[in-house]
């Protein structure tokens, strides 16, 4: 498990996007910004649209020409974290492309190439991932479920033939005879935003991810879910690490956030959130009523004159009502009550490489002077 000691920890998210120089660049500049952890995203594809990215937009495009070209996350950690890097791990990836045979035996191999430092963070999938290449995205909550608590299974089975039958996958007699590293597992830690999913990271999971995509607010009910599940399961919520996901948009003063608003990959960010988010502080949502956020999101709908027209509406008011941004200071206090109910960890989401040369210096000058902060900061303890 994730443990800072008595301080909130600080992981930093990585795309790990072909050239392998700039994966590099970015895990030494994460830890260079003061980040306890990395994390890698499990894409087949971005999920921002082509037309957010270019050299007329970032200087980073003309080293960096297709947001699509994704390292598999597995080997990226392999290569990285060895045995005396950061901690790394996943997220997320997903229940749907990844058989849970494979993720035990993947993960495990991991545990034991990094010396114990590598996390499996799970989540139910996204249709950008699954529905492209032929996967059926849906029942989503219930594969997940299954798949969680099958890879569990086979590293409790300690090479005896294990007979494990769930509603996606049937084993019979199978042998998963990888012993554990120093008599442990990997952590696992699973993303979950609805009662379900929460409920299960509980259960199962050491650690818990919330995206804070449906507005800080969510983050209390879903909380209680997490805590009701540990407690079924005879474990304390206070030992599961409960971390939040979340992209701030740093910047220096109101002029510049008024800047952000007419970069196309703000404007794309924002559309990502769902649909209930901007209805929280009485937006109405360009993709419909019903867009449910990234985990619905088809990129292609956002590009060209598509995103042009949706990003229209972006105005300084909605960027601060929808997200974290600002100075550190800015950030910290959105952050500060969920600091003081007990969430212990944060990964940070950052736009800079999107954005124009002097917005991503104020935003990475700013970046560090949060994960100081938020390294400062003590949580509270955790009792929902």
């Amino acid at each position: 498990m994730v443990r800072n000691g008595n301080r909130v920890g600080v992981g930093c998210y990585v795309d790990p996007i072909t050239p392998l120089w700039s994966v590099r660049a970015n895990i030494r500049l994460a830890r260079v910004l003061g980040a306890d952890d990395i994390w890698f995203g499990d894409h087949a594809k971005s999920m921002f649209p082509s037309s957010a990215w270019g050299p007329h937009l970032s200087p980073f495009a003309r080293w960096i020409p297709s947001l699509d070209a994704f390292l598999d996350p597995t080997v990226t950690i392999a290569k990285y974290a060895g045995r005396r890097g950061p901690r790394m791990g996943t997220s997320v990836t997903d229940a749907v492309r990844r058989t849970p045979a494979d993720l035990a035996r993947v993960w495990m191999s991991l545990h034991h190439l990094t010396g114990g430092r590598a996390v499996l963070g799970i989540g139910a999938g996204e249709i950008e991932n699954t529905e492209p290449f032929g996967l059926e995205l849906q029942p989503s909550a219930s594969r997940l479920e299954d798949v969680v608590t099958a890879v569990r299974a086979a590293w409790e089975s300690a090479g005896t033939p294990l007979t494990h039958e769930g509603r996606f996958h049937k084993w019979h007699d199978a042998t998963f005879a990888l012993p554990p590293w120093r008599q442990t597992a990997p952590d696992l830690w699973v993303a979950g935003q609805g009662p379900r999913t929460c409920r299960l990271a509980g259960r199962e999971a050491d650690g818990w991810i919330f995206i804070l995509n449906a507005g800080i607010d969510a983050w209390h009910g879903a909380a209680k879910q997490m805590a009701e599940g540990a407690r079924a399961a005879g474990k304390d919520p206070e030992s599961i690490t409960r971390s939040a996901y979340f992209a701030p948009l740093l910047c220096r003063n109101e002029a510049a956030v008024r800047e952000l608003t007419r970069q196309p990959m703000v404007q794309a960010l924002l559309l990502t959130l769902p649909a209930s988010a901007w209805a929280a502080v009485g937006g109405d949502h360009p993709l419909g009523a019903d867009f449910k956020g990234f985990s619905d999101l088809d990129p292609a709908v956002l590009e060209a004159d598509n995103l042009a027209r949706y990003g229209r509406v972006v105005s300084p008011e909605l960027l601060a009502s929808l997200i974290p941004c600002g100075r550190a200071e800015d950030v910290l206090g959105r952050l500060q009550p969920l600091i003081d109910e007990g969430l212990n960890h944060v990964i940070i989401y950052s736009a800079a490489a999107a954005l124009k040369p002097r917005l991503a210096a104020h935003h990475l000058y700013e970046q560090r002077r949060l994960i100081r902060m938020l390294k400062n900061s003590t949580p509270g303890r955790f009792n929902p």
